[in-house]
């Protein structure tokens, strides 16, 4: 790396343009993660993560699961499950490019649990990142992230080669770990008034608000609601609804509060 301060323009653009050309040749899991590693490096942080936003206690074949964190991290949020209340997961959700995590203020409303996580994280040597979301209709959303930074005053100057890197690392964990993946679904998973239903629920609806506009019982609308979760892997409606956003079943213009149809 030059022994500048600050990197120049062109070593940035150098460094993303070999970094890419190189994960698209990539053949294997283990050159992927000596590449990962070099790019940390190179980069000026300690540890990155490639993962898909789910449950990843035990290895499937449809996720990416490709990381270098601390163990005290990965057991809070892998073992105990706390990764969908992470800041910066769910600054994901919300984020349309690559983001610092000093920016998260201005992405996300953090509250003191917030505060403390990323707090829990710095301790463990997590101090500045950059995380780049990575949306696919029809599956979980993911990301790619480099943290750590070991001068964290540069983080800003890599944030494009971050988010070029980022959207071709995790295109190469994805051909990698999870094989050929169909692009969408074959076929829509809610069929109509089950949308509906989901849709008046983003909204903020009851299920006797919902049972009325739709002219259901309250009962059949917490059959649909029920099993609309079972597909999506749902916890609650929130979960519901940003799981069916983000699978492309529905749009956020949908969930504008409005006279339903």
């Amino acid at each position: 790396m030059q022994s500048d301060a600050r990197p120049s323009r062109p070593f940035c653009l150098e460094l993303t343009s070999t970094v890419v050309e190189v994960l698209r040749a990539t053949s294997s899991r283990d050159e992927l993660v000596t590449l990962m590693e070099a790019v940390v490096r190179e980069m000026g942080f300690r540890h990155y993560a490639l993962v898909h936003h789910d449950d990843l206690r035990t290895p499937r074949p449809d996720r990416v699961d490709l990381r270098d964190y601390p163990p005290a991290i990965m057991e809070r949020l892998v073992t105990q499950r706390r990764f969908r209340r992470d800041p910066v997961i769910r600054g994901c959700i919300f984020a349309d490019s690559a983001f610092l995590w000093s920016d998260l203020p201005r992405i996300i409303r953090l509250d003191q649990q917030d505060r403390t996580s990323l707090e829990r994280g710095a301790q463990e040597g997590l101090n500045e990142g950059i995380t780049v979301p990575h949306v696919r209709l029809g599956e979980r959303m993911g990301s790619c992230t480099f943290a750590g930074m070991c001068r964290p005053e540069r983080a800003q100057l890599f944030l494009g080669a971050a988010q070029m890197i980022g959207v071709f690392a995790f295109q190469a964990a994805r051909r990698l770990l999870c094989g050929e993946l169909p692009t969408v679904p074959c076929r829509p998973r809610l069929h109509p008034r089950p949308r509906d239903c989901v849709i008046l629920a983003g909204r903020g609806y009851s299920n006797k608000e919902i049972a009325r506009a739709l002219a259901l019982t309250p009962r059949t609308v917490d059959g649909y609601l029920t099993e609309a979760r079972r597909l999506f892997g749902a916890q609650d409606r929130t979960e519901l609804v940003v799981s069916a956003v983000l699978a492309g079943e529905i749009g956020l213009d949908e969930l504008r509060a409005r006279q339903p149809e």
